[in-house]
């Protein structure tokens, strides 16, 4: 299994300035002084500090995610400690990334996971100084992280992981361990911000930000015939135009456009200051023109 493996000195959280890859059958990429992979196979990872100590991370069926280390100049290795305990499968192999005396791992376990399954288990662990404790926060039915960006001090690091809906961080610090972990959803665009009303005053949509956890919605109202009152979801965001998701009922029943047809409709505004439009997907013509209140 090859990944793309990068050690070395990293910039600030969330952004790494100047980075050192070396992945497996590339050993002698990373330069003198830096943390590099020496073992990297499905089921083991080994990575070499910059002082030459050597970390190894594997799995074991039926038992979980094992750690052992060893000194400089080839000494024996520790006795292993689990380092998380799973009967799960394991799948998408073991990454290792080192800063200083920290490192982090990513891993991932779940039923038919090296199937092609979405992991049910996704772990992110972190240990430092004499690697004796690891820290390690365990996401349940989740679909991995991406990367991880270790601080040039080797005393913080960020896990994250990004998808069309925005980006989700878990951060780690020297002596507090792991905080919550938190999701920035995308933003709306400021021309879709407000209260629309349709032009033939059936009813209105209201645009709402995003927030930290919290991704942007959309409300309906109608302001004539049967009640009805809805909330969606934005995941899907463009400059001009949105797609609503999620649809909760609040008030009364479902009526003709309150919700619009999910997974087949989109807000629309093409202009900052001009009109808003309800269409299908794949489809100019317009179902409700908006003008904002």
């Amino acid at each position: 299994m090859q990944r793309e493996c990068v050690f070395g000195v990293a910039g600030a959280v969330l952004l790494a300035t100047a980075g050192i890859t070396a992945c497996q059958g590339d050993a002698t990429a990373a330069p003198a002084g830096a943390a590099r992979i020496v073992e990297d196979t499905d089921d083991e990872a080994v990575i070499e500090l910059s002082d030459g100590r050597r970390v190894s991370l594997r799995y074991r069926a039926g038992t979980g995610l094992l750690e052992r280390h060893r000194s400089a100049g080839g000494k024996p290795w520790s006795h292993s400690t689990t380092v998380y305990a799973t009967k799960a499968d394991p799948c998408r192999g073991i990454d290792l990334k080192a800063n200083r005396a920290t490192v982090t791992v990513r891993a991932n376990f779940g039923q038919y996971c090296r199937d092609g399954e979405p992991p049910a288990e996704s772990v992110a662990a972190v240990g430092t100084g004499g690697l004796g404790k690891w820290d390690t926060r365990i996401a349940k039915n989740w679909d991995g992280w991406d990367r991880v960006d270790i601080a040039r001090n080797g005393m913080s690091a960020t896990f994250s992981a990004k998808s069309s809906a925005g980006t989700t961080t878990l951060d780690w610090r020297a002596g507090k361990g792991f905080g919550e972990i938190t999701t920035t959803y995308k933003k709306l665009g400021e021309r879709f911000l407000g209260t629309w009303r349709a032009e033939d005053g059936s009813h209105r949509v209201t645009f709402r930000q995003s927030e930290v956890n919290v991704p942007a919605s959309a409300t309906v109202e109608t302001l004539e015939g049967p009640t009805c009152t809805v909330r969606m979801d934005l995941i899907n965001i463009w400059e001009d135009r949105v797609q609503p998701r999620g649809v909760k009922v609040l008030e009364g029943e479902r009526t003709t456009y309150c919700p619009p047809e999910e997974f087949n409709s989109e807000y629309v505004v093409t202009a900052a200051g001009g009109s808003m439009e309800l269409r299908n997907l794949g489809d100019a013509t317009p179902l409700v023109t908006y003008r904002k209140s």
